[in-house]
């Protein structure tokens, strides 16, 4: 005759009261998350169209901004920094991307020195068109101006859309008046730009994705090209 161990023994038919109030427990629960479950699913139905609809109106708004030559800030249409293997393709051109990774070197050593008004050197200190001209002075085959609203309206320099800016684009302010611009920063990507700002203050990278810039933002131009790019070795042999 076979024994089974007490361990394996057959359940008895009839449950004990605490189980079966267990089980009715864990039937309540099963329940509940089941309409908690069917509620949620609903309530997703009804609302995806409204998000649709809101994600289709945030897109509007920041087309909107750009037509209106305002960079729209958090709207999904920002523009990365490009790689260096991007840019290249972009420009086309080697000579051009390591005279622009010059001019943004150049730029960057500069920060934390002091705003000065007309100053163009690292030892005056600089304004904002004075940090602009020195630069790119050594990389373009003209004299670049050397106030914000005359390097606005040079003819020599590319106007460039918001949804197209690069490194090295120079990005014009209407702060104090309106009838042009009267402040000058660069482009670095990523929404950022260098600038030198104002008197008490030193030279910085700063957020184009702010309200303020967005409202005083007056347009922008492409210095380097190649058709603007100095032939540095021509130059050298020249002297």
């Amino acid at each position: 005759m076979l024994v089974i161990p007490q361990a394996y023994a057959v359940i008895p038919a009839s449950i004990p009261q605490h189980s079966a109030d267990k089980q009715q427990r864990e039937r309540n629960r099963l329940r509940l998350w089941q309409q908690a479950t069917h509620h949620q699913a609903m309530h997703t139905t009804a609302t995806a169209p409204d998000a649709g609809e809101d994600k289709k109106r945030r897109r509007q708004h920041s087309l909107w901004l750009l037509n209106r030559g305002i960079i729209p800030g958090d709207s999904g249409l920002g523009w990365a920094l490009l790689s260096p293997d991007e840019l290249l393709r972009e420009t086309g051109s080697p000579k051009l991307l390591a005279t622009l990774e010059k001019v943004i070197d150049t730029l960057q050593a500069q920060i934390g020195l002091p705003y000065r008004w007309g100053g163009q050197t690292p030892n005056q200190g600089f304004d904002c068109s004075g940090l602009v001209w020195f630069a790119f002075r050594n990389y373009v085959n003209w004299p670049l101006p050397r106030t914000a609203s005359t390097l606005f309206s040079d003819k020599r320099m590319r106007a460039v859309a918001p949804g197209r800016l690069r490194r090295g684009d120079l990005l014009f302010f209407t702060i104090h008046r309106q009838t042009a611009p009267d402040h000058v920063g660069v482009y670095l990507g990523n929404h950022q730009f260098i600038e030198a700002p104002r008197t008490g203050l030193a030279i910085r990278i700063s957020q184009l994705d702010t309200p303020f810039w967005q409202q005083h933002f007056a347009g922008a131009r492409r210095v380097l090209t190649e058709w603007t790019l100095r032939d540095q070795l021509g130059d050298k042999a020249s002297q």
